[in-house]
This record gives structure tokens, sequence and C-alpha cells, in this order.
């Protein structure tokens, strides 16, 4: 049985982080590269690069590797969370699920990822608003 998830309220933040997903808890050497396409504290969404077929289960607990280094949070390279597949697309190679939340220092730089995600979501959203009001006033300018 796997630990409590605290439900939370919050949105998914849209990424494009290249991860590692290691599929054998007993083999650290086996991975499989990933792109993170949305993380929060819900959970996540990943599309496997590997053009191999996914043989990935639901259910199937695994390990992913986020490198963390991009984002200036923390002195740590990688933050190593583990998940719980949930749904399992194999035609698009996509795999979807929750986090095991965890604790300690890895919970406090989980975070802090979250939060810059949050943030880099805001200002992008600021910047599209922004250009569109522009949009709005030259046109009012023209008419």
């Amino acid at each position: 049985m796997h630990p409590k998830i605290p439900k939370r309220r919050e949105p998914r933040y849209e990424t494009a982080i290249v991860a590692e997903v290691f599929t054998n808890r007993w083999n650290p050497l086996i991975s499989k590269r990933v792109v993170v396409l949305d993380l929060s504290w819900k959970g996540f969404k990943l599309e496997f690069i590997a053009k191999d077929k996914l043989n990935i289960k639901t259910g199937k607990s695994l390990s992913l590797r986020l490198p963390i280094d991009q984002f200036n949070i923390s002195n740590v390279k990688y933050l190593k969370i583990d998940i719980v597949v949930k749904w399992c697309d194999k035609e698009l190679k996509r795999i979807g699920g929750v986090l095991i939340h965890p604790k300690g220092e890895k919970a406090i730089i989980l975070g802090n990822l979250i939060q810059k995600l949050a943030l880099l979501k805001q200002t992008e959203d600021d910047l599209t608003e922004g250009s569109q009001k522009q949009l709005d006033r030259d046109n009012e300018e023209a008419s």
C-alpha cells in the first residue's frame, strides 16, 4: 500500500523538462528518457522519447529523476521522486499518475520547483495577455 497522498486544489503547470524514469527499482542502470509535459501536487504527465514499445502497466511504481539545476532553486542537481502510474496511452507513449510525496529536504525542493513553474506560467500568461491588449489598442487606433 502506498502512503496517503495529500489532495490539493492547485492547477497543473506545463513544462518541457527532459527527465529520466527508472522502470526497475532493483537496477538503477535501466532508465528511459521522458519529457515531463505537466507537473503539480496532484500528479504528472510524461511522454517517452524512445521509439521502442512502451511496456508499463497501470499501478506500477517508478522513480522519476528531474534535473533541477536549470531552475536555480537548490544546490542539488537532480530531484528523485517516486511515482505511481494511474493511466497509460501506448499509442502516444504517455503515462500519467500521482507523486508519492517526499519528506524533508526533497519535499521543500519539490515545493520550490512547483512554485517556480507557477511563476514561469504566470509570467508567460502576463506576456500573452499584454500582447493581446496591445493588439486590441492598435486595432482601436486603426479604426
